[in-house]
């Protein structure tokens, strides 16, 4: 005789409570399609869409452009730098000529 439902206990990792699932021979059925079905849909969308390929001179190219980029960031970067160091050594300036001022 064939057992018409099937019986789950899960134990919960964070406390000591039991919960005990039953699963019936057609609810089981149920979720093997539905698993099947998924799994030939996302088959089937795969084989309409596929990946995109980039040949070989469009990722040389890409490759090129993006060295390119890196290196104007880092001459931005240090072109940053150095007009912080002028902007203080400005203010450094300024402030002295202000209590300068304020002195005479």
């Amino acid at each position: 005789m064939k057992p018409t439902s099937w019986n789950c206990i899960v134990i919960s990792a964070h406390g000591p409570v039991l919960e005990k699932v039953g699963l019936s021979f057609k609810a089981a059925l149920i979720l093997v399609a539905a698993f099947v079905v998924a799994f030939l849909m996302t088959v089937m969308l795969m084989l309409m869409f596929p990946s995109i390929r980039v040949n070989e001179p469009d990722r040389v190219r890409l490759a090129a452009e993006n060295q390119l980029l890196k290196v104007e960031n880092k001459n931005l970067a240090l072109k940053i730098h150095k007009l912080d160091t002028q902007m203080s050594h400005v203010q450094e300036h300024s402030e002295h000529v202000v209590t300068l001022i304020q002195t005479d």
